[in-house]
C-alpha cells in the first residue's frame, strides 16, 4: 500500500513540472511574437518610402487612360476612329516605334520618333467594320515599340460590335438570258431595320471593280408606309431601280454596286447585278463547233473533211441572228484564207419563229482543180480562217476556223 502511494505522489510530481516546463517555453514564444513598438516600425517604413521614391534615370511609358477602348457598337463598314496618348514620365527621351498591327487597324503617323520628358504624343487607330460572322465582336490591336526597359511593347486595343442596320432585298439581283443589243429593268428593295430621326436615303454610289458604270443607271424611291410594314422589323425603305443598258458583251457577268446610306455611322450596303449575255450570232451547221475566245470576235471551228482535188467540196452554215437587231443586221465577207481555195457566198435572210431569229446562209466551195493543201492545225497546218463583217452595233465581225485538206 505504501509502494502505491509513492507511485502515485511520483506521478502528479512529474506532471506538474512538465506543466511549468511547458508554460516558460510559450512565454518565450510569446515574447518574440509581442508587437514592435510604433517607433521601431517607423524606420522600416521610412526605409522602403525612400527605395522605392527613388527617381528612374531614363524614359518611362506612360498611357494616359486605359491601353483599351471600347467602340460600342458599329454598323458594318462603318468607320471609327480613337486617339491615345502616350506621355514620357522619365528623365531621358522616350522613344517610340510602330510595331505590328492587324490587318483591319491603320495606325496614324507619330508626331515624332521621340518624346521628351513630361512631353506626350498622340496615336490614332481607326478601325472599319468589314466583318459579319459567327460572332459580331471584333477586337483589333497595335503595338507601339519603345526604349522603355520596363514596358518594351505597348498594346493598344479597340473593340466593338459589328451591327448591320440596313439590308437589300433581295440583294443580288438576277438578269439571265439578254441580248447585248437589248437593254433589262430591275427592281428591288433597301430597308432600314432601326429607328432613326431620318427617312432612309441614299448619298453615293460607288461602281466596285469593273461595273460598266455607263451602262447602269439606279434611281430610288421611297416606299409607303403600307410598304414598310410588309417587311418585319423594317422602320423605313426605298424602292430600287436598276435599269442595264444595251452593249454588255456575251457571257455571265457579276456587278458589285455599293449603297452608302444617311444613316449615323453612314452603313454601306453592297448590290449585286448577275447574269448572262447571249450571243446575237450564232453558227449552226454540219462539223461546226462552237468555241467562243473570250474578248473575241472568234466564236468557234469549222471542221471539213478531207477533199479530193478532182471532185470538189460545197458545203453549207447558217449565221442565227437574234435581239433587238436581228432585222436590220446583214454580213459581208472580210477575209478569205486561203482565198486560193475557199469561195464564199452568203444567201438572204430567213425569218424564222415568227421573227424571233434571221437566217444567214453562208456557202463554202473548194473548187475540184484545188491544189493539194494541208491547214488542219498543229503539224497539218495552220487551220484556215473567214471573218465576216457585221452591221451589228456590239458584234461588228465574226470569225472562224476552218480545219481543211485537199489531196490528190
Amino acid at each position: 500500500m505504501r509502494l502505491f502511494t509513492v507511485l502515485v505522489l511520483a506521478v502528479f510530481a512529474g506532471s506538474i513540472a512538465g506543466m511549468l516546463h511547458s508554460q516558460w517555453n510559450l512565454s518565450g514564444i510569446r515574447e518574440q511574437l509581442r508587437p514592435i513598438n510604433s517607433g521601431s516600425v517607423s524606420q522600416f517604413v521610412g526605409k522602403f518610402e525612400t527605395d522605392e521614391s527613388a527617381p528612374v534615370d531614363g524614359p518611362i511609358a506612360v498611357v494616359v487612360g486605359s491601353t483599351e477602348y471600347d467602340f460600342g457598337t458599329m454598323e458594318r463598314r462603318g468607320v471609327r476612329t480613337h486617339t491615345f496618348v502616350i506621355r514620357n514620365d522619365g528623365t531621358k527621351p522616350l522613344a517610340l516605334e510602330k510595331g505590328e498591327t492587324t490587318c483591319k487597324c491603320t495606325l496614324s503617323s507619330l508626331a515624332s520618333d521621340e518624346i521628351d520628358p513630361g512631353e506626350s504624343v498622340e496615336v490614332r487607330l481607326e478601325w472599319t467594320a468589314r466583318e459579319v460572322g459567327p460572332s459580331l465582336r471584333f477586337a483589333q490591336t497595335a503595338d507601339i515599340i519603345t526604349n522603355d526597359p520596363n514596358n518594351r511593347t505597348i498594346q493598344l486595343v479597340v473593340k466593338g460590335q459589328i451591327i448591320q442596320s440596313v439590308m437589300p432585298r433581295p440583294d443580288v439581283l438576277t438578269m439571265n438570258g439578254l441580248s447585248s443589243g437589248e437593254g433589262i429593268t430591275v427592281k428591288g428593295k433597301i430597308f432600314t431595320y432601326k429607328e432613326v430621326e431620318e427617312p432612309l436615303q441614299i448619298v453615293d454610289i460607288t461602281f466596285l471593280e469593273d461595273t460598266p458604270e455607263d451602262l447602269i443607271e439606279i434611281t430610288f424611291v421611297e416606299l409607303t408606309e403600307e410598304e414598310v410594314k410588309k417587311e418585319l422589323r423594317a422602320y423605313s425603305g426605298l424602292e430600287m431601280t436598276v435599269k442595264l443598258a444595251a452593249g454588255l458583251p456575251p457571257g455571265s457577268f457579276s456587278f458589285p454596286v455599293r449603297l452608302t446610306t444617311n444613316l449615323p455611322d453612314a452603313p454601306k450596303v453592297d448590290v449585286f447585278l448577275n447574269g448572262s449575255v447571249d450571243t446575237d450570232i450564232t453558227i449552226f451547221g454540219k462539223g461546226y463547233r462552237a468555241s467562243r475566245e473570250s474578248g473575241s470576235q472568234h466564236i468557234g471551228v469549222l471542221n471539213l473533211t478531207p477533199v479530193s482535188s478532182e471532185q470538189g467540196f460545197e458545203t453549207s452554215i447558217n449565221l442565227v441572228v437574234k435581239g433587238a437587231y436581228r432585222e436590220s443586221v446583214t454580213f459581208a465577207v472580210k477575209e478569205v484564207d486561203p482565198a486560193s481555195h475557199l469561195e464564199l457566198s452568203l444567201g438572204e435572210p430567213v425569218s424564222i419563229g415568227n421573227g424571233k431569229t434571221y437566217h444567214h446562209r453562208l456557202t463554202i466551195k473548194i473548187r475540184p482543180d484545188a491544189k493539194q493543201i494541208s491547214r488542219r492545225g498543229g503539224n497539218l497546218g495552220m487551220p484556215a480562217r473567214i471573218v465576216l463583217s457585221s452591221t451589228h452595233p456590239f458584234v461588228k465581225e465574226v470569225s472562224l476556223e476552218v480545219l481543211m485538206s485537199v489531196t490528190k
